[in-house]
C-alpha cells in the first residue's frame, strides 16, 4: 500500500507538532518553514487557560484540551529521548484580580471545572508575595497549582530535530501555491509538487499565501513584543507565573530568566521592528505590581506576529474549494496553549480519518471565502 504524501506549510507550533506526530507514526511528512516573524519562536506562553473571562466556548474547549494535552506531549518527547524539562514547567500561576469578587469567582469556577480538567490542581486565594517575592506586599492572588509555562523557541527547536530524526523532511524556504483542479500544488524555487494531504499552518501569513488563489481571508496580524531580564539569583526558584490584569505577564524560568510580556499591537501589520516605547509601557505596567522587578535592566527582547481573526475566534477546517487542504489559524495569544493539541489532532485526522474536534463549532466559511 502506498503511503500518503503529506505536506505541512508552516513550522510553528501547529505545523511542527503535526509533523512530529505523523513522523512518530511512520509517515514521512514534508514541512516547509519560512520562519519569518514566527510567533512561536518569539513567545513564552502561560498555560493556565481555565479562568479566562472569554465567553467563547468553542475557543475554551481548545485551550482547555490543550492544557491537558501538554502532559501527554511532554511524555511522548521524553519517551522518544528528547530533552523536555526546559520546555514545559509546572510551578503554578498567580492571577491578580481587581476585587474580592474576582477571587470568589475563581474559586467557584475551580469547583465546577476541576472534575473535567484535572490538570487545574489545587486552587486557593493567597498572599501573592509569599509565592513571588517581587510583588507588592498588599497584593492577593488566586493560586492555580496546575498553571505552567512553555518556552516556544526551545519547543520548536526540539520538534524540528525530532521530525527529521523520525524520517520527516524540513525545507526552510518560502512557498507559493497554485490551484490544480480542486487540489493544491506547492511551488518552491520553480519546482512544483502535489500531495495527498496538506496543512496550511502559517498563522498570520495565511491571507498572503491564499491571495494568489483568489481567496479572501479574514485574519490579520497582531504584533507581540516581550522583554527578558536575567539574574543568577533567579535560577531554580520555581516561582509561579504571574498574570496581572491587562498587559505585563511575568514568566519566570528556572534557568535564571524572567520574561515580561507581551504586547498586543493591532496596527503594525507585519512590522517586526522593536518599538522601545511599547517595551517601556510593559515595564511601567509591571512597576505597578512589582516595582523592584521593573528596575532590572532589559537583557534582550523578542518580536513576533500572531494570527488574529476578526472576532478572536479560531479558524480551522478544510479550506473551501480545496480538497484535502486544511488550515489552522487565528489562535492569537493562546497559540502556545491550543497549538500542540490542534497539530496532534490534525495528525490523528490524517492517520485515522477522524479527529476529536467538532468542526461545526468553527465555521471556516465565515473567515475564508473564494472570490
Amino acid at each position: 500500500m502506498t503511503q500518503k504524501s503529506i505536506a505541512i506549510v508552516g513550522g510553528g507550533i501547529v505545523g511542527a507538532t503535526a509533523a512530529y506526530y505523523l513522523a512518530r507514526q511512520g509517515y514521512q511528512p514534508v514541512l516547509y518553514d519560512w520562519g519569518q516573524g514566527q510567533a512561536t519562536k518569539a513567545a513564552a506562553g502561560i498555560i493556565n487557560p481555565w479562568f479566562s473571562l472569554r465567553r467563547n466556548q468553542a475557543w475554551f474547549q481548545l485551550v482547555a484540551h490543550g492544557a491537558e494535552f501538554y502532559r501527554q506531549f511532554m511524555e511522548d518527547l521524553k519517551q522518544d529521548g528528547y530533552p523536555h524539562q526546559a520546555i514545559f514547567q509546572v510551578d503554578g500561576a498567580l492571577m491578580i484580580r481587581h476585587s474580592d469578587k474576582g477571587y470568589a469567582r475563581d474559586l467557584k469556577q475551580a469547583q465546577e471545572k476541576l472534575p473535567l480538567w484535572p490538570a487545574i490542581g489545587q486552587v486557593k486565594t493567597v498572599k501573592a508575595r509569599d509565592y513571588f517575592p517581587f510583588l507588592k506586599d498588599d497584593l492577593k492572588a488566586t493560586y492555580v497549582e496546575g498553571g505552567g509555562r512553555v518556552d516556544g523557541e526551545q519547543l520548536i527547536r526540539i520538534l524540528h530535530r525530532a521530525i527529521q530524526d523520525l524520517g520527516g523532511t524540513i525545507h526552510y524556504q518560502a512557498v507559493n501555491l497554485n490551484q490544480r483542479n480542486n487540489g493544491l500544488e506547492i511551488q518552491v524555487e520553480g519546482q512544483s509538487k502535489t500531495y495527498d494531504q496538506v496543512l496550511l499552518a502559517v498563522g498570520a501569513w495565511l491571507p498572503i499565501l491564499l491571495e494568489p488563489l483568489n481567496y479572501q481571508v479574514k485574519i490579520h496580524p497582531q504584533k507581540g513584543q516581550l522583554y527578558i531580564i536575567q539574574d543568577a539569583n533567579f535560577k531554580n526558584q520555581h516561582w509561579p507565573v504571574v498574570m496581572p490584569p491587562g498587559l505585563g505577564d511575568i514568566i519566570p524560568f528556572n534557568d535564571g530568566r524572567i520574561i515580561i510580556g507581551a504586547t498586543h499591537e493591532e496596527d503594525q501589520a507585519y512590522n517586526l521592528d522593536p518599538d522601545l516605547s511599547q517595551l517601556e509601557a510593559l515595564r511601567q505596567h509591571v512597576s505597578q505590581i512589582a516595582p523592584d522587578l521593573a528596575a532590572y535592566p532589559i537583557q534582550t527582547y523578542k518580536v513576533g506576529t500572531r494570527a488574529q481573526s476578526q472576532d478572536y475566534s479560531v479558524v480551522l477546517g478544510q479550506v473551501p474549494g480545496l480538497n484535502q487542504v486544511w488550515t489552522v489559524s487565528g489562535l492569537g495569544s493562546s497559540g502556545l496553549t491550543s497549538g500542540p493539541y490542534l497539530g496532534y489532532q490534525w495528525a490523528k485526522l490524517v492517520s485515522q480519518g477522524k479527529w476529536d474536534i467538532d468542526t461545526t463549532a468553527y465555521p471556516i466559511e465565515a473567515y475564508i471565502q473564494k472570490l
